[in-house]
């Protein structure tokens, strides 16, 4: 269920240009099944990186969602005429979501009106493309033929997989924001009601929503008992049909990236950026293993753990970076499509269904030689994408959310990351900062830390660089001498003739 929508060049410009070099302007030409892929990513990057000031824009953010889920959910093909058992979760879903919709309407007490989460948002966004797509092409899917059949209800799984990991992130941010509340409570000396039942920190005004949230909850995880491995084994996997797909995805990404790193200097985009490329350097080690096993790369003891190192450097570096990202903090469009499509672009090479696959499939499928290339060029890119991430962490005037900051400053000092301070125990971040959920300048252990993850990922990257840059060098000697190899001695019987110019030996004019 896919369409490519990119369109071509001009026809008067198509052959002016090497289409390994220079990228084509896309839109989206994700399917279905990427689509649904990314969310549930994205659904876990949440799980991962939720906090509990993140609860009020989440709890806003969810009726939002589930409303763009059950729109996919009907337009996909074959539904029975009346009730469909298949459709009572998600249309039990789509009721509880309305009424805490309701309940937030003209709200005062927390959470109150406010913005929306940019990830649900993103998360959203991606489920009604995903519908539009289905709704102009879903009358070609023979849906009563059994392939047909277990796509769609993978695609209904996944769908629901992504409501239930949501769900759950916003129930952690409802027991955040309540443990937040407990410890702010009782540093102020104030006495405060733990509740008995969830968790002691299900306390008022959070309680409630707990309540509400994991009735969504159980709703979606009572479909996927016990159906979500089946369902997914069934989904069809999306042929290679352009080999150079991941070479136009990476020349994007580099595109965005900088565009990104010269206009939007928000810890938010950095850390996308940070994340990407710690995703590029983990998908390269997969692709460089298949590689060797199909005889088109050169076996390297060298070049598999310079591509590690600088994965963990990346990871690292964006997890500092994420401290810094304030609640609510967008993410600029462009790049979040390029990241976006970087990452459908290699699982559709390194992917099996839902796991990876192993080398000897991967070293079959089509496009792997243009694919090395392309994920070398982007390692060997990534030296000078470091460096300029760097000079960000040199910005004076960067600041975070105190309470994020804090554990931070304290966490790093305590495991010797970050040098202690000769007057003893210091409160790095003032606790009235932390209570308004202020945004304050990097405490001094953060700089420290920041910079110094940094430089190590510059060097990282820059190692990882130079071995993706010898590789590329010898596959292309090796390519020349080949091609020199069958290339047959003399001149060609078919190449031009020319006389030798003879020069006059009269006088010059």
């Amino acid at each position: 269920m896919a369409t490519d929508l990119r369109p071509a060049y001009a026809d008067i410009d198509q052959k002016l240009f090497d289409v390994d070099q220079i990228p084509m302007t896309t839109r989206d030409v994700r399917s279905v099944g990427e689509m649904l892929f990314d969310v549930d990513y994205l659904a876990r990057q949440l799980l991962m990186d939720v906090g509990g000031d993140d609860a009020g824009a989440l709890l806003r953010s969810w009726p939002t969602m589930v409303a763009a889920a059950e729109d996919l959910w009907a337009s996909l093909p074959g539904r029975r005429p009346g009730v469909d058992e298949r459709d009572r979760p998600i249309t039990s879903l789509s009721a509880q979501a309305a009424t805490i919709e309701a309940s937030l309407t003209g709200r005062k007490a927390w959470p109150g009106q406010g913005p929306t989460n940019p990830h649900l948002d993103q998360m959203t966004q991606t489920l009604l493309n995903a519908a539009a797509l289905v709704r102009r092409y879903g009358a070609e899917i023979p849906h009563e033929q059994t392939e047909a059949h277990r796509d769609l209800e993978a695609a209904r799984t996944r769908i629901m997989h992504g409501l239930y990991l949501t769900a759950h992130a916003v129930n952690v941010a409802l027991h955040d924001n309540g443990r937040d509340r407990v410890n702010d409570a009782r540093q102020s000396g104030r006495r405060v009601h733990l509740a008995q039942h969830h968790s002691p920190y299900a306390v008022a005004p959070t309680g409630a929503w707990i309540d509400r949230m994991t009735a969504c909850e159980n709703t979606a995880r009572s479909y996927l008992s016990d159906r979500f491995a089946q369902a997914l084994a069934g989904e069809a996997i999306r042929p290679v049909a352009d080999p150079s797909r991941l070479t136009h995805a990476l020349a994007n990404w580099d595109i965005q990236s900088h565009r990104a790193l010269a206009r939007q200097l928000e810890p938010s985009n950095i850390l996308l950026i940070t994340r990407t490329q710690g995703l590029i350097a983990g998908a390269s080690m997969v692709l460089v293993d298949a590689a060797a096993t199909a005889g088109i790369l050169e076996p390297s003891d060298r070049l598999v753990p310079a591509i590690a190192d600088a994965g963990r450097s990346w990871s690292n570096l964006a997890s500092r970076w994420g401290d810094l990202a304030p609640p609510g903090a967008r993410i600029q469009e462009p790049l979040a499509r390029a990241a976006a499509e970087v990452r459908a672009s290699y699982r559709q090479i390194t992917h099996d269904t839902t796991t990876l696959a192993g080398p000897e499939v991967i070293a079959g499928r089509p496009g792997l030689s243009q694919a090395v290339t392309a994920t070398l060029r982007a390692v060997g890119a990534g030296s000078e994408l470091a460096v300029v991430v760097a000079e960000r962490a040199d910005n004076p005037s960067l600041t975070g959310p105190a309470r994020a900051l804090s554990r931070r400053a304290h966490n790093d000092v305590e495991s010797g990351l970050a040098t202690p301070p000769a007057e003893g125990d210091v409160v790095w971040v003032s606790p009235a900062d932390i209570l308004a959920k202020r945004l304050v300048p990097l405490p001094p252990p953060v700089t420290e830390t920041l910079r110094a993850a940094s430089d190590a990922t510059m060097d990282a990257a820059s190692t990882a660089s130079s071995m993706a840059s010898l590789h590329l060098v010898e596959r292309a000697l090796a390519s020349t001498a080949s091609d020199a190899k069958r290339q047959p001695a003399g001149p060609r019987p078919d190449a031009p003739q020319f006389e030798p110019v003879r020069l006059s030996a009269g006088p010059r004019r």
